[in-house]
């Protein structure tokens, strides 16, 4: 599902000095949406560039922002919502009975917020750094 850009936040963006640097150079915000695994109005899944196990997929945020609390509500639940689609999709297709959710938060101006989801295996372990909820 695609949606156009909201351009509510990439006005308020173009006041933050710097943030276009960032989006450039940022592998979330410079992905296609037609290299994504899914794509809604509030967020992006790719496969994970270092994939802790088959099937490790990051979710993020449309807005470049550094926080998942740095979203208003309305990212939050689309963002957790397009998080929940994934976790569907990746535990039907890999047979898996749980998975784990990771956020992983930024230092200001050092990155975007990122939600992993990871398919539940014997053996696999989760890195510190990461609030992981597990099912």
């Amino acid at each position: 599902m695609r949606a156009a850009a909201d351009t509510r936040h990439a006005i308020s963006a173009s006041r933050v000095p710097g943030y276009y640097g960032q989006v450039l150079t940022c592998l979330f915000c410079s992905t296609s949406p037609d290299n994504a695994w899914l794509t809604s109005e509030y967020g992006i899944a790719v496969p994970a560039a270092q994939p802790l196990t088959a099937g490790h997929v990051v979710v993020a945020p449309r807005r470049h922002v550094a926080g998942f609390y740095d979203l208003d509500v309305e990212e939050q639940r689309g963002l957790w919502n397009l998080v929940s689609e994934v976790r569907r999709h990746v535990m039907s297709a890999l047979h898996v009975e749980s998975v784990a959710i990771g956020f992983e938060d930024c230092e200001k101006d050092q990155g975007h917020t990122r939600v992993h989801v990871v398919p539940r295996r014997p053996g696999v372990e989760l890195p510190h750094g990461i609030e992981w909820v597990t099912e």
